[in-house]
C-alpha cells in the first residue's frame, strides 16, 4: 500500500469544501437554517487522533523491533486506519472550512459567532487528525531487507 500523498489529501478537501458549499448554499437560498456545527465537534476528530497516535507508536516499536504488545496483524490495522483517517479528515477539513467561512461574516451575531468558534475547533482538530495520520503511516513503513530482489540500489548480478 503506497502512502497518501498530499495532493490528494488537498484535492478531497477542496471537492469536499465545493460540495459542502454548494449544498449549504443552496439550503440559504431555499430560507432554511444553516446546518449546526455542535461545540463538541472537534471532540470526535481530537480523540481519535489521539488513539490513532498511541497505536501508532506501538506500531513503531514493533518496526523497530522493540517490544510491545501489538501483533503485524494489528500492525496492518492500524496502518489501514491511519490511511482512513487522513482521507476522512481531509474531507471534513474541508466540510468545516466551509462553515467557517460561511459563519464569518456575521460575527455580531451570537449564533453565527459560535458556529465559527465550533467550526474553527472542528476545524484544526480534523487538521491535527490529518497530520497525525501521515505521521502513523510513515511510523509503519518497514525498511527493505537485505534480501529483497526489488530493494532500490540492488544490482542483477548472475552467477556465471
Amino acid at each position: 500500500m503506497r502512502r497518501t500523498s498530499w495532493a490528494s489529501l488537498v484535492a478531497l478537501a477542496l471537492l469536499a469544501g465545493l460540495v459542502a458549499f454548494l449544498a449549504l448554499s443552496w439550503m440559504d437560498g431555499q430560507g432554511l437554517l444553516p446546518v449546526p456545527v455542535p461545540p463538541l465537534s472537534a471532540l470526535g476528530p481530537a480523540l481519535l487522533a489521539a488513539v490513532l497516535l498511541a497505536l501508532g507508536r506501538s506500531v513503531r516499536r514493533l518496526v523497530r523491533q522493540e517490544p510491545t504488545s501489538i501483533t503485524p496483524i494489528g500492525a496492518s490495522r492500524v496502518v489501514v486506519l491511519a490511511k482512513a483517517c487522513a482521507l476522512v479528515g481531509a474531507a471534513l477539513v474541508g466540510y468545516f472550512a466551509v462553515q467557517l467561512l460561511l459563519t464569518l461574516d456575521n460575527l455580531s451575531a451570537p449564533l453565527p459567532r459560535e458556529q465559527a468558534w465550533s467550526a474553527g475547533l472542528a476545524l484544526l482538530a480534523c487538521v491535527a487528525l490529518v497530520v497525525v495520520a501521515l505521521v502513523v503511516e510513515r511510523w509503519c513503513e518497514v525498511p527493505p531487507s537485505d534480501d529483497d530482489p526489488d530493494r532500490p540500489g540492488r544490482g542483477t548480478a548472475t552467477a556465471a
